[in-house]
């Protein structure tokens, strides 16, 4: 559980030290289309469950050990009887949501050679003046669907397992499922804390992306400039 408080202090010192990623060229006041209705629809769904399930499996992994002696048996097993339920409940959306993000992501999320230079050079994070090229997802983004995607699949098998105890496993198999689920979700959880931070505080302009659906047209040549490039020729194409 530690890798949760630590991404947070992490994220917290680079915040300090590196401030907000800048939109060095300033807002050109003109959009492009970045996601569409269902894009972000599907998104918000996926991230809600998702927070849903983190906040209610947290409970039921700490619960015991730093809930009870606070709030007393009574309450403890109510939250935890809550938290079960409801951990469950949010499964269903989510696993919708990582499905159809497949099927509309992960074309787009196929690693490339111009991902390999853009992890290289640290995404264009460390310092001002340096983007590397990027197509509609770069390195660090399409790290954050294959964890999701492959992530939640896993937690699905584990947690279907451990809906149904011993209806496919021994005692050695549940304890296995038990143990992944538990280990999948934190790693994800972190991973997530990092999505968030660079969506909002973290850069400047990268939340209008999955709220309006559009960017300035500056922040898509910045930050992804191949993907930029080729809608616009898209569009010259189409406006002749």
């Amino acid at each position: 559980g530690w890798i949760i408080f630590g991404i947070g202090l992490a994220l917290a010192l680079f915040l300090f030290l590196r401030g907000r990623i800048p939109l060095e060229s300033g807002f050109s006041g003109k959009d492009v289309e970045r996601f569409n209705t269902l894009e972000r629809a599907n998104h918000w769904m996926t991230a809600s469950a998702f927070i849903l399930m983190a906040l209610t499996g947290l409970v039921l992994l700490y619960g015991k050990a730093l809930l009870l002696p606070l709030i007393g048996h009574d309450a403890a097993a109510w939250l935890a009887r809550g938290s079960a339920w409801l951990h469950m409940a949010a499964a269903v959306p989510f696993v919708i949501g990582v499905v159809l993000m497949i099927v509309l992501w992960a074309a787009d999320n196929i690693p490339r050679r111009t991902d390999w230079v853009w992890l290289k050079k640290g995404g264009g994070f460390l310092r001002n003046g340096e983007h590397p090229q990027a197509r509609k997802f770069n390195a660090g983004q399409k790290i954050v669907f294959w964890g999701v995607t492959l992530g939640g699949l896993a937690l699905l098998a584990s947690g279907l397992t451990l809906m149904f105890p011993f209806f496919w496993f021994g005692y050695d198999g549940m304890q296995l499922a038990q143990t992944s689920h538990a280990v999948i979700g934190l790693l994800m959880i972190a991973l997530i804390i990092g999505h968030i931070y660079i969506g909002t505080v973290g850069m400047v302009g990268a939340f209008d992306a999955m709220w309006s659906g559009k960017v300035d047209r500056n922040w898509a040549r910045e930050h992804h400039d191949l993907w930029y490039e080729r809608i616009m020729g898209r569009s010259d194409r189409g406006s002749r």
